[in-house]
C-alpha cells in the first residue's frame, strides 16, 4: 500500500439503474422513522390512553436501547460471511421485523398506563426501531462498497437522499390526506391500524426493489481495503483519543443539542397544529409537505453556501435562521393575524416549516463533513483513522436525541394540561393553547440558542485543514516505509 492510497480512488461509475434501484432503500429509514416520530406520541397519549410523560418516557428508552445496538449491529455485518454477502441478510431480516412491528404497534389494546400496556407499547416500539437499524445500518454501509469513487460515493448519496424524500412524500400523502382526512381520525384506532398496514406497504415494496436490485452489484462489488492504521488500536483506545478531541466534542455537543430540540419540536408538531394553529385534519399534511419542499431545496442551497464560506458560519448562520424564524412565526401569528385558522398564519405556518427543513439539510451536510474533517485531525494527532466511531457518534446522538425530544414533549404537555382517556380524544385546555403554542415556538427558537457557544470555539477551518492534509502526507508515507 502507497503513502497515497488513502487519498485515491479508483475510477468505478455504476450505471443509473443501479443507483436508483440502491436509492430506494432510503426509502426504508425514513418512512418508519417519520411515522413513529410524527405519530407514535400522538397515538400513545390519543388512543391508547398512555400519559404523555409515560409515553415520553417509553419513546426515550426505547431510542437509547436502539442507539447502543448500532454499533453491535454494524460490527456483525462487518464480520458476517455469507453467499449474499455481507449486508444484504441483515437487510432481509429486518425488513419483515419493520413491517410486522409497524402492525403489531398500531393495534394495542386500548388499556390505558396500565403496566401491561406500557411493556407491550415499550417492546413493540424497541423492535421497530432495531428491526429498521437491522436494515437501514447495514444498508447505509453499502454506499461505500458498491463504488470506490470519491465523487460517485457522493452521486450515490444524492440518489438516496431524493428516494429518502419521496419515501416520506408516499407516507405523508396517504396518511394526512386519506387515513388522517377529519379530526375524528387522529383518535380512532382503526385509522392508526391503516397507518401501520400503509407504513408496512411502502417498507416492503422498497425495501425489496433495493434488494432485489443490487444483489448482483453488491456480490461483485471489490473488498475494501483498510489502511493498518485502522485497526492498530483497540475499541477502547480510539474511544479514548476520540474523548482528547475537543472537535470532535464541541461538534457532538453542537449536533445533539440542535437535535434534541428539534426532536421536541417534531414530537410536539401535531397537538401545535390542532390546538394553536387550530387547523382541520385535512390541512395538517401542509407544514409537514412545506418542510419536506425545504429539506429538499436546502440540499443545493448549502452546497453552494459551503463553497463560499467557512462550514462553522454556515451553520451558525443556519442556528440563527431557524431561531428567528421558529419564534417570528408563532408571535406574529398570536399578535397580528386574529382567529386561528386563517390563510395568513396558515402560510407563515408552512413558510417557518419550509425554512425549518432547508436548515435541517444544512445542519445534516454541514455536520457530516464538519465531523469528517475532525477524523482528519484525529489522524494527525493520534496516528489512527477512526471514521466508523466518529460517524456512529452521530447516530447515536440523532436516535438519542429523538428520544431525550420526546421525553421533553411529554413534560410540556403534561405541564400544558393534556388529559388523556383511553379511546377518548386527548384534550388541552383551551386557555393553555397559547402557552402550548408560545412554548413550540417562541420556546424552541430560544433553544436552539444554545448551539452557538459550541460552534463559536470550532476552529477547525478550511486554511487549518489544509494544513492537516499536508501534515498527513508526511504521516502516510513513513508509515508506508
Amino acid at each position: 500500500m502507497t503513502a497515497n492510497t488513502l487519498c485515491r480512488s479508483e475510477s468505478d461509475r455504476l450505471p443509473i439503474r443501479t443507483k436508483l434501484l440502491f436509492g430506494c432503500g432510503q426509502g426504508v429509514e425514513v418512512s418508519a422513522t417519520f411515522v413513529a416520530n410524527t405519530f407514535l406520541l400522538f397515538y400513545l397519549t390519543s388512543v391508547a390512553g398512555v400519559s404523555p410523560a409515560v409515553a415520553g418516557t417509553i419513546i426515550f428508552l426505547s431510542l437509547v436501547v436502539d442507539a447502543i445496538a448500532d454499533p453491535f449491529i454494524g460490527s456483525w455485518s462487518d464480520r458476517t460471511q455469507s453467499r449474499w454477502g455481507r449486508r444484504l441478510p441483515f437487510m432481509v431480516v429486518g425488513l419483515p421485523v419493520i413491517c410486522v412491528a409497524s402492525v403489531a404497534l398500531f393495534s394495542m389494546p386500548l388499556t390505558g398506563s396500565t403496566g401491561s400496556t406500557v411493556v407491550l407499547a415499550l417492546l413493540l416500539n424497541i423492535l421497530l426501531r432495531v428491526g429498521t437499524s437491522l436494515y437501514a445500518l447495514p444498508y447505509a454501509a453499502l454506499t461505500a462498497e458498491l463504488t470506490s469513487d470519491y465523487d460517485e460515493r457522493s452521486s450515490v448519496t444524492a440518489y438516496r437522499m431524493i428516494f429518502g424524500f419521496l419515501g416520506t412524500v408516499v407516507t405523508i400523502a396517504p396518511a394526512f390526506g386519506i387515513i388522517f382526512a377529519t379530526k375524528e381520525a387522529y383518535a380512532s384506532r382503526d385509522a392508526y391500524l391503516q397507518l401501520g398496514g400503509l407504513l408496512s406497504a411502502v417498507v416492503l415494496v422498497m425495501g425489496l426493489i433495493c434488494i432485489l436490485g443490487v444483489r448482483r452489484a453488491v456480490l461483485a462489488s471489490p473488498a475494501e481495503h483498510l489502511p493498518p492504521a485502522a485497526t492498530a488500536k483497540s475499541f477502547l483506545g480510539d474511544l479514548r483519543d476520540l474523548l482528547k478531541n475537543g472537535s470532535f466534542i464541541r461538534l457532538f455537543m453542537a449536533s445533539l443539542t440542535a437535535l434534541i430540540i428539534g426532536g421536541s419540536m417534531n414530537a410536539l408538531n401535531l397537538y401545535a397544529y390542532s390546538y394553536f394553529w387550530k387547523l382541520p385534519a385535512s390541512l395538517n399534511q401542509a407544514p409537514l409537505l412545506g418542510f419536506q419542499v425545504g429539506l429538499l431545496l436546502g440540499i443545493p442551497t448549502t452546497a453552494l453556501l459551503l463553497k463560499r464560506f467557512e462550514k462553522r458560519d454556515v451553520v451558525i448562520g443556519g442556528v440563527a435562521l431557524i431561531s428567528l424564524c421558529q419564534a417570528l412565526s408563532v408571535l406574529l401569528a398570536y399578535a397580528f393575524f386574529g382567529d386561528m385558522p386563517n390563510l395568513t398564519a396558515t402560510t407563515i405556518l408552512v413558510i417557518a416549516s419550509a425554512i425549518f427543513g432547508g436548515c435541517n439539510s444544512l445542519f445534516f451536510i454541514a455536520f457530516s463533513s464538519m465531523i469528517a474533517d475532525a477524523v482528519d485531525e484525529h489522524e494527525a494527532r493520534f496516528g489512527q483513522r477512526c471514521e466508523g466511531l466518529y460517524f456512529s457518534s452521530l447516530v447515536f446522538a440523532a436516535k438519542a436525541a429523538v428520544g431525550i425530544g420526546s421525553l421533553i414533549a411529554g413534560l410540556v404537555l403534561t405541564a400544558v394540561g393534556l388529559t388523556t382517556a383511553g379511546g377518548a380524544s386527548a384534550r388541552i385546555p383551551a386557555e393553555s393553547a397559547t402557552l402550548l403554542g408560545l412554548l413550540w415556538g417562541a420556546g424552541h427558537g430560544a433553544a436552539f440558542l444554545l448551539v452557538l457557544p459550541f460552534l463559536a470555539g470550532h476552529r477547525l477551518t478550511r486554511t487549518r485543514h489544509q494544513q492537516l492534509l499536508q501534515s498527513l502526507k508526511h504521516l502516510r508515507a513513513a508509515r508506508a516505509t
